[in-house]
């Protein structure tokens, strides 16, 4: 039996979407072919400054771009199969996936922020008691640091600026949508710093420490999502646009569209949350359904949502009605990534999946191909310039950062 029968699976109506008129989809097991993927690249890359995700084809923040979406705008991807190009040993509990930009790979090895050369792996400078995975924007890598938010020259490893903060509570990595300013949480505060000097701009209070990379939704309105279970969307001076209750934390940091937020939580679930004044729910909770605890994201492309809660779904990001479910082991530490009309997602080896065979996310998934290691893969993938990034046990209890082309 093919590893792509043996992982298919066609239950979908196992889990009920909590949305009024809603029902799961229900056929027969299939096993279909994957489409031709469309030819590589793109004719330009999109001006990050007035793209609608912030995006310009690099994977230079959590979930690649300032909305989460884990889907790469280069049109650059594997679909046939990968070689490996070189590999770094690193700890077996190193469980942050890379960030690529600027042909530097920049990896959280534990606490320790290892940066290396994307064409050969040659460690280039680390910075020690890093909390998590850094922005990278112009040149400047900005990361997490105790009580600090530091700004960093990329290609020398040198301190540009730093500051600290006597605020109680966690200092996240910050975020930015076009440059102009350096969103991140303080404890129970938002903040805004100026990317040159690291000044604070303003200040928003807000419940329960805030959890790192907020989101922003069409260079509009900031998404700040806490420890507490609340969800705000402030506006770019500070003020209150919108905010949400959600009955358990979120579990990863939200990924966001044009008019809804997507968040999971540590209760399993997934929720959309509508950010506009007619949403048909008064908590604004547009609809949620039952996932498993997503740990490191959630993917969006063309109106699908991708969540691994231990199985891969795939999710109508309109209605919340689930399309199909696929088996890739049990192993959270890996969320999808996409490019090229193709998911990419690790679990209990590396798969490679046309996620909508027919053109229609119903019929799907159908595998491309996939590729097995000595044991489980992820952190990762994250995928550059056609290159997947991803940790995986490439010997008995021996872990490797893989650059995969």
């Amino acid at each position: 039996m093919s590893p792509s029968r043996r992982a298919l699976l066609t239950s979908v109506g196992a889990a009920s979407a909590t949305i009024a008129g809603c029902s799961e989809l229900s056929r027969e097991v299939t096993t279909p072919d994957p489409d031709e993927p469309p030819e590589s690249g793109v004719d330009e890359l999109p001006d990050p400054d007035g793209h609608v995700y912030g995006a310009n084809g690099e994977w230079s923040t959590f979930g690649c771009n300032a909305a989460h979406t884990r889907a790469v705008a280069d049109g650059e991807a594997p679909v046939d199969g990968v070689t490996e190009r070189w590999r770094v040993e690193v700890a077996h509990s190193a469980y942050q996936e890379p960030v690529v930009a600027d042909d530097r790979v920049y990896f959280l090895d534990v606490d320790t922020l290892r940066v290396f050369d994307a064409d050969d792996g040659e460690e280039r400078w680390t910075i020690a008691s890093v909390d998590s995975p850094p922005l990278l924007w112009d040149g400047v890598a900005y990361v997490s640091i105790g009580d600090a938010v530091r700004a960093i020259d990329s290609e020398s490893g040198e301190t540009l600026w730093e500051r600290t903060f006597e605020t109680p509570g966690r200092v996240a990595t910050p975020a930015t949508y076009d440059g102009s300013a350096l969103i991140c949480g303080v404890g129970e505060q938002v903040v805004s710093l100026d990317p040159e000097n690291g000044d604070v701009q303003w200040r928003r209070d807000v419940f329960g420490q805030v959890i790192d990379h907020a989101a922003i939704v069409m260079g509009y309105s900031w998404i700040v999502a806490t420890e507490a279970g609340m969800v705000y969307a402030l506006g770019d001076d500070g003020r209150g646009r919108r905010r949400w209750q959600l009955p358990a934390e979120p579990m990863s940091p939200p990924t966001v569209d044009s008019d809804t937020v997507y968040v999971n939580c540590w209760n399993g679930s997934t929720y959309a949350l509508a950010m506009g004044a007619d949403a048909d729910t008064a908590d604004g909770i547009q609809w949620s359904i039952e996932t498993g605890s997503a740990q490191r994201g959630i993917a969006l492309a063309d109106g699908v949502v991708f969540v691994n809660g231990r199985s891969l779904q795939a999710i109508s990001s309109g209605s919340g009605t689930r399309y199909w479910e696929y088996e890739i082991g049990d192993w959270q530490h890996t969320a999808p990534a996409f490019g090229r009309d193709t998911l990419f997602v690790g679990g209990d080896r590396l798969r490679a999946l046309d996620p909508t065979p027919g053109d229609g996310p119903d019929g799907g998934p159908a595998l491309r191909f996939d590729r097995e290691f000595a044991g489980r893969v992820g952190p990762g993938p994250v995928l550059d310039d056609g290159t997947l990034y991803l940790v995986a046990e490439v010997d008995d209890e021996t872990y490797a950062l893989l650059a995969l082309d």
